[in-house]
């Protein structure tokens, strides 16, 4: 698995396409920044974040709609298809390369907070919480966005497939208070169950339960299972 991430690593360096997406979350966030709390002298991180989140759900698919896709339309895939190392190992090198993509752009917004900490009181634990959100958020949007990439063999339809879904689960997130459908009364509650937003916005506010950790962490799990069990049946197809 290191030799998984550290190629997929050097891959996004050897290619615009990891500067893209940083420079992208870099000057946006800091474009949210100066908007909700340079000019508001505010050390409330809620809407830095929140806006953050929402960006990253647009751009996600930069750094994952290659990841499977771009292999399969080459026949490179063959390489891990057809190898010892076990798929698991090559879908979870894949998200951790990805995911450290992302840290390094959350690592970047340090520097707003620097300066924000020269004006008014930041609190370290209210800090720390709207970062183990993002990440716990962050890690499920990526997730998706592997499994979309596994599912197709075109990047633009990897990409649009992982915004849709993103989309989707917001969507289905938001209509589930209002929704109501008396032949199947166990949709509002199960679209309920999502509710990857309302928890990314318990924890950021400091509302810390072990079960929504363990939720994200659960989705996640899901998710990139279903993009190895793709994998293996497409493996035993080669075969």
């Amino acid at each position: 698995m290191p030799g998984i991430i550290r190629r997929e690593w050097r891959a996004y360096f050897c290619t615009p396409v990891g500067y893209v997406f940083i420079a992208i979350f870099w000057l946006l966030g800091a474009a949210f920044f100066f908007l909700y709390n340079v000019l508001a002298a505010s050390a409330d991180l809620s809407a830095l974040f929140g806006n953050l989140s929402y960006l990253f759900m647009l751009i996600s698919p930069l750094l994952t709609m290659r990841l499977f896709s771009e292999e399969r339309r080459q026949k490179t895939d063959l390489l891990y298809l057809s190898s010892p190392t076990p798929l698991s190992a090559v879908v979870a090198g894949k998200f951790l390369a990805a995911l450290g993509v992302l840290a390094a752009s959350l690592a970047g917004t340090g520097l707003y907070l620097f300066i924000l900490a020269q004006r008014v009181p930041l609190h370290a634990g209210a800090v720390a919480a709207h970062y183990l959100a993002f990440l716990l958020l962050g890690g499920a949007t990526i997730a998706v966005g592997i499994l979309m990439s596994a599912l197709t063999e075109n990047q633009i339809t990897a990409a649009v497939l992982t915004l849709a879904v993103n989309m989707l689960l917001q969507l289905a997130e938001m209509s589930s208070a209002s929704l109501t459908a008396p032949q199947l009364p166990f949709l509002p509650q199960l679209l309920g169950c999502i509710a990857l937003n309302q928890r990314y916005a318990q924890i950021a506010g400091g509302v810390i339960h072990p079960a929504d950790i363990a939720y994200f962490i659960a989705f996640t799990t899901v998710v990139l299972l279903a993009a190895g069990f793709v994998l293996a049946q497409r493996s035993q197809r080669r075969r």
